[in-house]
């Protein structure tokens, strides 16, 4: 989880020694503003600090970040700060304390990717838990402010993330399907579902969506990288996350993207515009589309869902959901790579033995009665 606590320390604390640093630049009196709100027609921008004309004009930026969240979130932080530039014309920083706790102050211009010096060159590949919980531990824990980790376990380690709907070309029906699957079982979609709830429960009855499983807990997506294909590595994948990826259920952003399921494959943004608005007010009636653009549509975003579903509550279950790439039959792509471990084949099974001594098997992640049946029997067979 977020340590905000942290954060807060750590973001008073850089701009404290960032307000020192300008206020010495040749001795210039500046006008300085922490926490500073920009109001851009409908929309209200807060920034770290900015520094300010005689006229109240922003001339400077600064934005504030932790050395993980460079690291990590490198390229949405860079279309983060390109989108200040834009909106403000002005000149535009990235802020920091590196390794040795000084300050480094970047040009937008001149920034480059911050790579971690002591970061493997190769996957990580463990063959016990208590390895796994080590190299976990060692990508999780140096600093977290500002970040929250999500997990995926693939049982193949070269199994691509992306959702079901963009395989097997399942894209070119993913209309049809969004429709015949409420048509046919009209009692499992109420009226008060969103489109996003829609998606979320034909995801649980292996529909093709355009959503992705992700869990809050390790110990699941491991269990998902040991569980089958004994005979190839699987990978456990960490996603670092910042805020500003991280949406409810019921947010505009992801209602954009969810009834992009009700487009038809050969969705044009600049043509279908007005389709995409009326399909979202049936989700939102107050939605103004106004200032809808395409980019909105080619986001990747992770969502927190309701917790009414006994499947995801066990699992600690979100979804990653995923708006269209150049076409529609394309998945836009993650702003940054995950990290990745890879569980040695050979070891799958002695590690799925520990996770059952910590809680973590079929029964508990699956309460389906089948699946506890399942599991009773495989614990008593030779």
């Amino acid at each position: 989880m977020i340590d905000l606590r942290s954060f807060i320390e750590y973001e008073e604390r850089v701009t404290s020694l960032l307000k020192d640093t300008i206020m010495n630049d040749n001795g210039a009196t500046k006008i300085l503003k922490s926490n500073y709100s920009f109001r851009d027609k409908d929309k209200l921008w807060s920034f770290d600090l900015v520094e300010l004309d005689g006229n109240g004009k922003i001339m400077k930026i600064y934005e504030i970040k932790t050395l993980t969240a460079v690291r990590s979130n490198f390229n949405y932080i860079l279309h983060q700060l390109n989108t200040y530039q834009k909106k403000t014309d002005a000149d535009v920083y990235l802020v920091y304390l590196d390794e040795k706790e000084k300050l480094i102050v970047t040009h937008l211009n001149n920034l480059k990717p911050v790579q971690d010096k002591s970061k493997e060159t190769k996957p990580a590949k463990v063959t016990s838990f208590s390895d796994f919980y080590s190299r976990l531990i060692k990508i999780c824990s140096n600093e977290n402010a500002g970040v929250q980790y999500f997990f995926r376990g693939h049982s193949k380690y070269d199994y691509e993330s992306i959702p079901s709907i963009f395989r097997d070309n399942n894209i070119v029906h993913e209309k049809q399907l969004y429709y015949e699957a409420i048509r046919k079982n009209p009692s499992e979609f109420t009226e008060d579902m969103s489109t996003f709830d829609k998606l979320v429960k034909m995801q649980h009855y292996e529909l093709p969506t355009r959503l992705l499983d992700i869990t809050s807990n390790p110990l699941v997506a491991l269990y998902f990288a040991c569980k089958g294909n004994d005979n190839q590595d699987g990978a456990f994948l960490i996603f670092s996350m910042m805020d500003e990826q991280i949406k409810y259920y019921d947010s505009d952003s992801v209602c954009i993207l969810a009834n992009l399921a009700k487009c038809s494959t050969d969705f044009s943004f600049s043509k279908d515009k007005n389709y995409l608005i009326y399909d979202i007010q049936q989700d939102k009636p107050n939605f103004d589309g106004k200032y809808l653009n395409a980019e909105a549509t080619k986001e990747v975003f992770c969502v927190m869902p309701k917790l009414n579903n006994e499947r995801i509550i066990r699992q600690q279950g979100a979804f990653f959901i995923f708006g269209k790439g150049i076409t529609k039959d394309k998945p836009a792509t993650f702003k940054d790579q995950p990290h990745t471990i890879l569980i040695d084949a050979d070891y799958k099974k002695i590690i799925l033995k520990e996770l059952q001594v910590l809680g973590i098997d079929e029964a508990t992640l699956f309460p389906e009665t089948d699946k506890i049946m399942k599991q009773i029997k495989s614990k008593y067979d030779k």
